[in-house]
């Protein structure tokens, strides 16, 4: 599993009451994407709930605690929500969590906004 840095412009804020929330904001420039790959993101501790949109195309992934690392909750931009199980879209991890980069899944794709958010 590689995880993908190029072409990427990273924003993060973390709730400083909480320390258990977490959002930002990753920008790709036009920057091929491979579709094996991972965008790693780093909130500082081991998520529960984790919300990514493709603001560009109005695409969301949601994964709950719960979910495996195959699962994913995806909203179409048509509002259309389906459980998607074919890939490892989502893999959690102590410190963060990554996003599958697959073209099918459409979460992240080349010249793209994406916003996320974390609640431990």
């Amino acid at each position: 599993m590689a995880d993908n840095s190029a072409g990427q412009t990273r924003t993060t804020t973390n709730d400083q009451a909480t320390g258990q929330i977490a959002q930002g904001k990753v920008v790709y420039d036009a920057t091929a994407i491979t579709a094996t790959d991972y965008t790693r993101i780093n909130c500082g501790f081991q998520p529960r709930y984790i919300l990514w949109s493709n603001l560009t195309d109005r695409v969301q992934i949601e994964w709950f605690e719960g979910f495996g690392s195959a699962e994913c909750l995806k909203t179409a931009a048509a509002g259309t929500r389906t459980l998607d199980t074919t890939a490892a879209a989502v893999v959690v991890d102590k410190l963060g969590f990554r996003i599958l980069q697959n073209a099918t899944l459409a979460a992240i794709l080349a010249s793209k906004a994406c916003y996320w958010r974390a609640i431990g």
